[in-house]
Formats: structure tokens, sequence, C-alpha cells
């Protein structure tokens, strides 16, 4: 982990932020990466008041912004600038020698998606490791039980047959959030979960590995399901996921419930993934926007 004074430096040289958390690669060590290695540290801030916090950064953080960005933050609706997700991001900004990409979110809208997972962009960014800078306790319990739905789905969408460690475990909650990321296929290391899930192991037991009412280890050490109890309780996953399953009718069998909620994750990551993608352009500009994207294909083709 980078110097987390270097973090609090950036932060404050921000407008007042909610709550701030960094992750990713630049943050945390993952596996698959060299000591030489510089990637771009990211952060993600929970505001008040999106269009709000950005006037005021664009006075007193001028390069943040590209020109086109700049044009983009001050005449765009609130509609424009939150998306699907709810989350605007500006990146490849250079201070201090060091790269820093992040993400603006409203607390209202934070919240209501770790609860609901109407959008599942920035809730399946907070089920994999993070480095609490600012944080407030509401935001903290919200994010306890958003962690504590996906063990669940996790835990449901493992294969019935198979023999199953922890590190499974918590390679299915990391990558529930990249099943049909279109990202995922052009411009991502293709070995992206499973080093953040290397290089992470002990952080993920620290978060999932408690003993818990839906799974126990047994002599080997492999994972023992409870499925029949994790059924029982589907109506205490997130709204848009159960409503999801109660219009397919799918609540009694493991086997459709497990198709259909990886269906549903494929369907809502390809669509906020492009949508976000998309929203990039006019936030951070087309030439930051082409150095961001190359250096995500150089990533995919270092490693493939």
């Amino acid at each position: 982990m980078k110097n987390v004074k270097e973090f609090q430096k950036f932060i404050q040289k921000r407008p007042t932020v909610k709550a701030a958390y960094g992750y990713g690669s630049g943050v945390f060590q993952q596996s698959g990466y060299q000591k030489n290695d510089h990637p771009q540290i990211d952060f993600i801030f929970v505001v008040e008041d999106l269009k709000k916090w950005h006037f005021e950064n664009m006075k007193r953080n001028p390069k943040d912004y590209s020109w086109f960005g700049k044009l983009f933050f001050r005449y765009a609706s609130i509609s424009k600038l939150k998306g699907r997700t709810g989350i605007t991001y500006l990146s490849n900004i250079l201070e201090n020698g060091n790269l820093y990409k992040y993400g603006t979110i409203e607390e209202k809208d934070f919240m209501r998606y770790l609860e609901t997972w109407e959008s599942f962009y920035v809730p399946g960014r907070f089920q994999k490791t993070i480095l609490p800078l600012v944080e407030n306790q509401k935001i903290k319990a919200y994010n306890q039980k958003n962690r504590e739905q996906v063990l669940k789905v996790a835990l449901l969408t493992l294969p019935v047959e198979k023999e199953k460690k922890l590190v499974d475990v918590y390679t299915q909650i990391c990558g529930l959030s990249y099943f049909g990321d279109t990202r995922m296929r052009f411009a991502e290391n293709p070995k992206k979960v499973s080093n953040i899930v290397a290089g992470s192991f002990e952080k993920y037991h620290d978060i999932y590995g408690e003993k818990n009412s839906y799974f126990h280890l047994d002599q080997k050490g492999e994972i023992v399901i409870d499925y029949p109890l994790l059924m029982q309780n589907l109506s205490s996953l997130p709204s848009s996921l159960r409503k999801e399953l109660e219009e397919e009718n799918v609540t009694q069998d493991l086997e459709q419930v497990q198709q259909k909620i990886l269906f549903y994750f494929t369907k809502l990551n390809k669509k906020e993934s492009m949508q976000q993608t998309i929203k990039g352009i006019f936030t951070n500009g087309p030439v930051r926007s082409i150095q961001y994207a190359f250096q995500k294909i150089k990533k995919k083709w270092k490693y493939k």
C-alpha cells in the first residue's frame, strides 16, 4: 500500500467529502504487478451535491478537468452527469508524480444503490477491498449490509456438484461485478479477478471468512454450503435482484435461481459498463479517454 499521507493530501486539496475510499492496484498490492509498476491511484468520493462539488473543484483544481470536461460539467443536466450508475469519473490526473482517478457520487445515490442493487457498479466495487480514508458510521453500516448480501449471492451461484474452497467464494464475490463487463473483452487484464483475490486473500478473509449460517468448512478445508437455507432467504436479497427472481417465478428451483442471478448480473454489468465508458469520454474529454483506454489495453496484452 502506498503512503496514506499522500492520499490524504490529495483529498484535502479538493472540496469537502462525506466519505472517501481508495481501491485498486494503485492502493493495494495485486498479484501480477512488479515493484517498479506504478498503477493509477483510484478513489471514490461520496459528496452531498455532485454538481456543486465539481463547480467548486473546478475553481480549486482546474487541472483535474480537460476543456471538454469543464464544458460537460458546467452545462450537462444532473441526470446526464449521473447516468445509470450515479458515479462520475475523472482520470489521468497527474499530481506530485502520481496518476490519479476519482469518481464522485452523491450520498443518497450511494446508499440507495448499496441497499437495492438497482445499479451494481458502485456496490460491486465496495464488495472488494477498499481503504477508508474518510468515513461515517451510516455509510459503513450500509456497506456492511451490501457485503452480507453478496456473500449470500456468491454462495448461491457456486456450482453444487463441485468441490469448493474459500478462494472459490472470494473469487465469485469479486467476479460478480465483472460478469458481462464489456471492458473485460477489450481493455482489461484477463487475470484481473484472480489477481485481485490472490493479492488480497487475507483482506477478503477478514471481510467474509467469519462464521455464518450459510456455510462451514469440513475437515478437508472444503466449503459446505447450506443451499436450502439460502433458498429460504431469497426474500431478504436486495430489492432489484429479488424482483427479478420473483417476476420470473424462479424462487423454488436452485438451478433456475443460479441461472437467473448470473443472467441478471451479466445483463446489468454489460449495460452499465458500456454507458459508463461513453460517459467517461464526456467527463474526461477525448484525449484523456484515449490515454486511459490505451493504458488498459496495454495491460490486457501484457498479461494475455
